[in-house]
């Protein structure tokens, strides 16, 4: 299926972002009445960074106007077509080399959109009949139709032998001997026409347990999400239950009467109702399910939470027992011993830990048709490890577990009953600083894992394509949105060191390149840098990073190269390469020279890590920083960031008397790079837009009021500040060395020089923003917002600098 007929199909957030995806840049009405040309041309083969390559981008750019213009005449009643063609050749025609990276961007995010809803969408309930379906349907039908032959024989036999049937079947006409014979052999055929349906329809309900087992495994799904795909599940198991015990029960009706039959009649017969029994209790303990999973990590004397499930409902009448649940945790041998006998109860002397409790009644939930456990309060208490060299760390890390849930009850009256399930396997920590190692433990088991395999086998190699998608689904998994082709480029020019053209689908990777090999410049794993970014991104920006707002894993090289395409103002958001846990603000800067013209300029902001954002979320410095206008490539910041911006501070007096004030970022004018390239930027104090008057919105020194206090900072609790003014404000800036309230700005022997240094500014070397603005007024050009906020910015800092004059003015 082409990938647009898929993507006609999203729904919900993903079509949101779909739409999001095609804007001015590449309209999505051209996407679609273009579809088949542009899915059919080769984007791929042509490097928007290579500018040799422009003939072929042309070539594609010539090919897309034609296209245009041929649907065009196909649609002559959609005026939009011809605009679309007047806007695309306004956007390219001088730059065809963009319009193949925007093409290729927006193919690839589309992919992306498109695989993540097709995981979403994975519903029985809603879903079309699969082939596998249409197949259960019919198992279902041919049974129903071999019962009810069967429920006629069986009529026919019990009069030939003068035997009242039970329940709804009627006594037919008697039959001799001879009869009997050929009416008891085609039972036993229609009979097993009926267990070869049932298991025929077994098998496709257990396949789709199966598959829900994988994607819980793989994407962690939520207590809503999972159950929800059970209710569909638990459907198929009821009606196959239901199926089966009436199977059952005519198969011990059976047994009843063939016991009665002339000799002859049958010879040698098989024990109908025992070979049903076996199916049936297989049936029972296969819907034994864990619905809601133990953390995969588990932490000493740390509670936490599981629940189980049996997809019966209120058939068999289960729950009227009262039945007990039973938690242990066992080893890997345990729970390979575990599987050998499922009709007998495992002994719960045979475990490898204390567990607190870990007893839970199986009940059930009539409104929802629900026969589940849940354990609120686990707790685990003790640990007894298969290795005994304690120092060794990896090995400890490496240890793999699963939590045991066993109960058994009996089933009217007849049917003993044992059910067992097995979590997924867990690995066990006595402290927090051994979570980045036992997580790799478990995404390794968890991307690579055989559904079909024996206890807690693994491979230790695989080849980069599946281990490609496993960090995608790790990060779809745990922050709610997989990873670009873009992104696992990237990753995999940074494990293997390749670059990105080179072929690396037959790569075979193994789990030491990955967990414990510190590449060159790094300071940890590449493993522990990419879970320190996930827990980053789950904890403190997942809204962001589901939003596609955050670039994530690019490293700065090809940051620049974007950035310095793109107009003034442009930025994205990345992750530190260096620093594990933390994102950089990347942006172009345009300055206009007089001689030269505009020049662009890229600045990398210090990274901000969970403390600061925690004082101030990312969206809010976002909006703080006025210089930043695009996210890239070209998206208005307020479109992506806007609904997530706090809500402006009150004007109003709290009870206690306080002003409430707000942090917010800014750039110092001081504007330099640090010794790694980056450029710090600082919070600062502002009070509600009213009580500003008559200075720039941000500047927190122009009050005016008859008094007021301040509330305490965010950071502290101890600090407040006092302010009174008796009249109207004074001057600013205020001149505290001046005898008159007109002596010179900046102090006697200030160079007349903006740009150079005056006596005593600790930021000497620094030009003055000022320089900027004087330029362009000397030369009849306007002024930019970005200028008049880098002056504004300057004034505040000589404001505060002001508070303690320079050591030389005060020597003065």
């Amino acid at each position: 299926m082409a990938m647009w007929e898929r993507s006609l199909s999203l729904q919900g957030t993903c079509l949101e972002k779909l739409k999001r995806l095609y804007s001015d840049r590449f309209p999505l009405p051209m996407r679609h009445y273009l579809a088949g040309w542009i899915e059919s041309q080769p984007w791929d083969q042509v490097d928007p960074n290579n500018q040799l390559l422009e003939p072929q981008a042309r070539l594609l750019f010539d090919g897309l106007l034609h296209a245009l213009q041929q649907v065009t005449v196909i649609h002559p009643g959609q005026i939009q077509l011809h605009a679309l063609y007047t806007h695309m050749e306004y956007l390219y025609s001088s730059r065809p080399l963009e319009l193949v990276r925007v093409v290729q961007e927006c193919l690839r995010e589309e992919a992306g959109i498109i695989k993540e809803q097709e995981c979403m969408q994975w519903q029985i309930q809603q879903a079309p009949l699969t082939k596998e379906h249409l197949v259960m349907v019919q198992a279902i039908q041919g049974a129903e139709n071999s019962l009810h032959q069967l429920k006629a024989f069986l009529g026919q036999l019990c009069a030939s032998i003068g035997v009242v049937p039970h329940n709804d079947i009627e006594a037919n006409q008697q039959m001799d001997t001879e009869q009997l014979k050929t009416t008891s052999i085609v039972f036993f055929q229609v009979f097993k026409e009926l267990m070869d349906r049932v298991g025929q329809l077994k098998g496709g309900v257990v396949g789709e347990l199966t598959k829900w087992k994988e994607f819980q495994q793989r994407f962690k799904w939520s207590d809503e999400k999972g159950r929800g795909q059970l209710n569909g599940i638990q459907t198929w198991f009821e009606i196959l239950l239901d199926l089966t015990w009436r199977g059952y029960a005519l198969a011990k009706q059976f047994d009843a009467v063939k016991v009665q039959l002339p000799e002859g009649v049958l010879e040698g017969s098989a024990d109908l109702a025992q070979y049903v029994t076996k199916q049936l209790l297989e049936i029972i303990q296969k819907s034994f399910v864990v619905e809601k999973q133990p953390p995969q990590v588990i932490k000493k004397e740390t509670k936490f939470a599981a629940i189980v499930r049996m997809l019966l409902g209120s058939k068999m009448q289960v729950h009227l027992t009262i039945p007990e649940v039973s938690v242990t945790i066992v080893n890997e041998s345990q729970a390979q011993q575990s599987l050998e006998e499922p009709n007998v109860l495992f002994p719960s002397t045979l475990s490898c830990g204390t567990m607190l409790n870990n007893q839970k009644t199986l009940e059930y939930n009539a409104s929802a048709n629900i026969l589940s456990s849940t354990f609120t309060g686990l707790q685990l208490q003790k640990i007894e490890r298969t290795s005994k060299d304690k120092k060794t760390i990896d090995t400890v890390m490496e240890e793999k577990f699963a939590l045991l849930f066993q109960t058994h009850f009996e089933i009217e009256g007849e049917l003993q009953v044992v059910v067992r399930q097995l979590s997924l396997p867990v690995v066990v920590i006595v402290h927090t600083n051994q979570q980045p190692q036992a997580e790799a433990t478990v995404f390794w088991d968890n991307a690579f894992a055989d559904p079909n395999r024996t206890s807690f086998s693994i491979p230790d190699e695989v080849p980069w394509p599946r281990l490609a998608q496993g960090f995608s689904d790790f990060f779809f998994a745990h922050c709610g949105c997989g990873l670009t082709e873009q992104q696992l480029d990237y990753l995999s020019r940074k494990l293997l060191g390749k670059e990105s053209h080179e072929k690396i689908d037959d790569v075979i990777m193994n789990k030491h390149m990955l967990f414990k090999e510190i590449k060159r410049g790094q300071k940890v794993t590449l493993w522990e840098w990419i879970f320190k970014n996930m827990d980053f991104v789950r904890s403190t920006l997942s809204k962001e990073w589901s939003d596609r707002a955050i670039h994530g894993f690019i490293d700065r090289t090809d940051t620049h190269s974007m950035l310095l395409q793109s107009q003034p103002g442009t930025f994205l958001i990345r992750f530190s390469e260096r620093e594990p846990g933390g994102v950089s603000v990347s942006w172009v800067k345009g300055e206009v020279d007089p001689v030269i013209g505009q020049q662009l300029t890229v600045i990398d902001l210090k990274p901000w890590h969970k403390r600061d954002l925690e004082i101030r979320p990312l969206s809010d410095r976002i909006n703080d920083l006025k210089h930043l206008t695009f996210l890239y490539p070209n998206i208005p910041k307020d479109e992506v960031f806007k609904k997530y911006y706090s809500a402006p501070i009150s004007t109003e007096r709290t009870r206690d008397g306080y002003v409430p004030t707000q942090l917010q970022a800014s750039l110092p004018w001081h504007f330099v790079p640090n010794t790694d390239g980056y450029f710090t930027s600082e919070l600062k104090t502002r009070l509600p837009a009213d009580m500003m008057e008559g200075n720039h919105p941000g500047t927190p020194y122009s009050l005016h009021a008859s008094s007021f206090h301040t509330a305490p900072s965010p950071t502290s609790s101890t600090i407040s500040m006092s302010m009174t003014s008796a009249g109207p404000p004074s001057p600013w800036p205020p001149n505290v060395h001046a005898q008159t309230p007109m002596s010179p700005w900046p102090p006697v022997g200030t160079p007349a020089d903006p740009v150079s240094p005056w006596p005593g500014n600790p930021h000497t070397g620094s030009a003055w923003p000022v320089n900027n603005v004087h330029n362009n007024v000397a030369a009849n050009k306007g002024v930019s917002s970005e200028e008049l906020d880098d002056l504004v910015t300057m004034l505040e800092d000589i404001a505060q600098d002001l508070t303690k004059p320079p050591p030389s003015i005060m020597a003065s």
